[in-house]
């Protein structure tokens, strides 16, 4: 009895011991429901409306705190763990076979001669084993290897297979940083970015400030701030603050039936162009003013040109209608292909700082090492007063190369410029 305890302990303790691999996996399961959550960041921004009617200009200054929005999906997961030994079926195969014939071989113990092998002899005198006694050393050998290795490889068919949990699980699948709980500004706004001296700051009237056109026109500026803090312009908005300010200029200047007389056709078309691109300025005055310079064109036998809205109206339109050959700016290795002829006639897109203006229509812009002479149609209602030593980026048709004075530089036709953020 002692040795079949001894055999029925080593098969648990094998059995016990047997190492089962297993691998994991998730797989995603049907969705529960969909939510928006938002995270207030702690961040605060200044915003500046601009809202134009003739003859005031308002800006709206809001506060807001910057907030996250996310959506998120929640859906049902599954956790699968899949267990197996890949040695399982060798070690049933291997463990039958040497089982049964090892089982085979004791049962067979009787059909074997008892007698031992007379022609062999060792070196004490005794005679070899019988063909019984080898049997049964061999049958004991095969089923003891055998039947662990049969149980151990059935223990662990029995034990693999795959478990699956199930979960809630939570997933961001868009985030997206915008102004909330908006306010109205309060305290002074100073205006920055101009030449010489800044005008002088105003106070705000429930977030707003309103400046009249005769007031504008004197005045310079690129940005506003708020307590030292700029504001910040959408590109609509800085669009609509130049056109206003040329048309503060332009619809106020005194206009001579005998002044316009004579001037030559082709600066009153120019004239004629600047009038009419204020009529995207709702009561802007611009009939009468329009009248007066058709008049003194017909004196003059000059046919008024159409007054339609610019093949471009923004500075996305300009990118879109002319799309750049090259993207230029300080750290471009292309700049050398400015020098070159078969540049000419191509679109490019500059980012540079405005050095100086050489005229009213010829603007000085400097590309990393590279001097860039730019020409900024006077008619066009974005050729704003750019500041000295401010950042711009202009959509362009290069020209070839122009001297101006002691500087010969290449010429580039500007579609569209814009201060650059």
């Amino acid at each position: 009895m002692r040795w079949k305890r001894l055999v029925a302990g080593a098969l648990a303790l094998t059995v016990g011991c047997a190492p089962m691999q297993s691998e994991q996996r998730v797989e995603r399961g049907p969705l529960l429901r969909t939510y928006a959550k938002e995270v207030t960041l702690g961040a605060r921004t200044l915003t500046a409306d601009v809202e134009a009617r003739w003859p005031a200009l308002r800006v709206r200054f809001a506060t807001s705190e910057v907030c996250r929005t996310e959506q998120h999906e929640e859906y049902v997961e599954n956790v699968i763990t899949e267990r197996y030994e890949p040695s399982a079926g060798p070690a049933i195969s291997m463990g039958a076979a040497n089982t049964a014939v090892g089982a085979g071989l004791l049962l067979a113990r009787p059909l074997f001669s008892g007698e031992p092998r007379r022609d062999v002899i060792d070196r004490e005198g005794r005679y070899g084993a019988s063909s019984r006694n080898i049997a049964t050393v061999w049958g004991t050998v095969l089923l003891s290897l055998g039947a662990p290795a049969l149980v151990t490889g059935i223990i662990q068919t029995l034990r693999a297979g795959e478990e699956t949990k199930t979960r809630k699980a939570d997933a961001v699948v868009s985030l997206r940083e915008e102004p909330c709980r908006p306010q109205p500004a309060s305290g002074t706004v100073e205006f920055a970015g101009g030449p010489g001296t800044p005008p002088e700051p105003r106070p705000l009237t429930d977030g707003t400030l309103e400046l009249t056109a005769d007031e504008l026109r004197g005045m310079s500026f690129a940005g506003f701030l708020v307590g030292g803090e700029p504001a910040a312009i959408s590109e609509e908005d800085q669009e609509l603050l130049a056109t206003f300010r040329i048309c503060s200029r332009t619809l106020t200047e005194l206009m001579d039936p005998a002044a316009l007389a004579q001037e030559e056709a082709e600066h009153l078309q120019v004239l004629r162009r600047r009038v009419a691109g204020c009529q995207a300025i709702p009561g802007a005055p611009v009939e009468e003013r329009l009248k007066a310079v058709d008049q003194a064109l017909a004196a003059k036998g000059a046919k008024a040109e159409p007054a339609d809205a610019p093949s471009v109206s923004s500075f996305e339109e300009a990118l879109a209608a002319h799309p750049p050959a090259l993207t230029l700016t300080a750290e471009s290795t292309d700049l050398d292909k400015l020098q070159e002829p078969a540049l000419v006639g191509q679109s490019v897109l500059l980012r540079g700082v405005l050095e100086r203006r050489e005229e009213q229509n010829i603007a000085v812009v400097q590309v990393g090492g590279t001097r860039v002479l730019v020409f900024v149609a006077p008619d066009k209602l974005w050729a704003q007063d750019f500041p000295k030593g401010s950042r711009v980026e202009l959509v362009g048709v290069v020209m070839g190369r122009q001297r101006l004075g002691a500087l010969e530089a290449p010429l580039v036709r500007a579609v569209w410029m814009r201060t650059a953020l």
